[in-house]
């Protein structure tokens, strides 16, 4: 029988930049809802005070910030509050933090009533999410952590275990996940440094385009938002302190990089970002020769907000700064960790890095690049599952290449309508998936016999 090629389609997810790198909410925490007046901040010292929490009930909570005429106030549960200094007596009462049974008590009586719970040493989870994806979140945050500790330590950032159990909330759905709290679209999680919670969820309108690079996102978002509470509770970085927006989005990229080759899991502090080095290398594609000459640098250290190649190239500057120039890297991280809650910098973010990494921008731009060359990479496009999809209608063949199961089910409804009853009933459709976009492509070629 002979065949006539009629089509070789390629379709992969349709924004996959956009699919790749979303940005996280950088939330004003006024926006999150504190109070906070116009005024100098000044360091809480060790002052714990008798406040009212949000159930109205007398507790003893610490003295985070003051800032005018308020307190800004750790509860025992771990959220923030900001309160009238009138309203707050100070104490000599111990501070106490909430148990684990007692805060799920409180998570599951109020907003997340019917979710399922689970604890460990230090986490709090509640879901209703598959049993799947907790454990895979779960898996990467149990790994992760102790691992990420060890690594400040080690380069002599002071670090103390977290003060307050720290709360992971995964909703199954979009629609649930927004109807919690309304932000943005392209945020698919975030870390609230407020009531210091990470909210994610699991279902993806990506996963219906492409299912792999799906769950590799999600998985990458988890990591990321996992480190970014972390270091908000172990003390390397100050809970509402503002960091350079390159190093506070770039290291939760730095340490946080996942992967699904056998498993879901972490790869490790340090292991190449894929996603973000697929990223990068789309936007230098892009990019003037003027930037060529420190531009990439200098706009990244510049920046105040990312967008996904903003995040990229906060990640290869993380990376090429702790790999290669180590001790610089980490004075700066140390100095950075010092700036305290809701204070201004002494210096702007140019000043900062130049005084830590000198002014030769082209030149360490050079040496980035050069850097990043030499990375073991796997492209996540192109070596995510591709489906074939073969479609026999009496002599003829239409043969696709996609990443989606779901574009293959309206391919086939579409190229159906136009046939008799008898038609359809004689055509037959074939899909195999295979392991990349490359061995893909050469059984395509094969069923239309090239």
């Amino acid at each position: 029988m002979r065949w006539t090629l009629i089509a070789l389609i390629w379709t992969a997810c349709a924004t996959p930049l956009d699919a790749l790198a979303q940005p996280a909410p950088q939330a004003d925490p006024r926006d999150l809802g504190l109070l906070i007046p116009n005024a100098p901040p000044q360091p809480g010292g060790d002052r714990r005070v008798l406040v009212k929490n949000l159930q109205d009930q007398v507790v003893v909570g610490e003295v985070h910030v003051e800032i005018g005429d308020r307190f800004i106030v750790l509860l025992p549960n771990g959220r923030l509050i900001s309160v009238l200094q009138r309203e707050a007596t100070v104490t000599d009462r111990p501070f106490v933090p909430v148990t684990k049974e007692e805060l799920l008590e409180e998570l599951t009586g109020s907003a997340f009533r019917g979710f399922k719970t689970s604890t460990t040493r230090r986490y709090v989870y509640v879901y209703n999410t598959s049993d799947a994806f907790f454990q895979g979140t779960s898996r990467i945050l149990e790994t992760m952590y102790p691992a990420l500790y060890a690594y400040c330590e080690r380069q002599a950032i002071e670090v103390h275990e977290p003060r307050v159990p720290l709360v992971m909330i995964m909703f199954r759905t979009e629609e649930a996940y927004r109807k919690y709290r309304q932000i943005p679209a392209e945020i698919v999680a975030y870390y609230n440094g407020v009531n210091n919670y990470v909210v994610m969820y699991e279902q993806s309108e990506l996963a219906k385009v492409a299912p792999t690079l799906a769950v590799k996102r999600s998985i990458s978002t988890i990591a990321h938002e996992g480190v970014h509470q972390i270091l908000h509770n172990i003390g390397v970085q100050q809970r509402l302190a503002t960091w350079p927006m390159w190093i506070s989005e770039g290291l939760p990229e730095f340490f946080a990089p996942t992967t699904i080759d056998r498993r879901i899991r972490w790869k490790g502090v340090g292991i190449v970002n894929d996603l973000r080095m697929y990223n990068l290398g789309e936007y230098l594609k892009q990019q003037p020769p003027e930037a060529a000459n420190g531009g990439l640098i200098r706009r990244t250290v510049a920046a105040t907000t990312l967008d996904a190649n903003g995040y990229a190239a906060s990640w290869a500057l993380t990376h090429y700064l702790a790999k290669r120039h180590r001790e610089n890297f980490f004075a700066f991280l140390r100095a950075v960790s010092e700036r305290q809650a809701l204070g201004e910098p002494s210096k702007d973010n140019a000043e900062l890095f130049r005084e830590h990494f000198g002014d030769d921008l082209a030149g360490m731009q050079k040496g980035m690049l050069s850097h990043l060359q030499k990375l073991p990479y796997v492209n996540p496009i192109t070596n995510q599952p591709h489906y074939v999809a073969a479609l026999d209608l009496g002599n003829r063949r239409t043969v696709m290449i996609t990443t989606s199961p779901n574009t293959i089910a309206r391919w086939q409804q579409q190229a159906l309508q136009s046939l008799t009853p008898a038609q359809r009933a004689a055509g037959r459709l074939n899909v195999r998936v295979f392991e990349n976009k490359a061995l893909a492509e050469q059984a395509a070629q094969r069923l239309l016999g090239g």
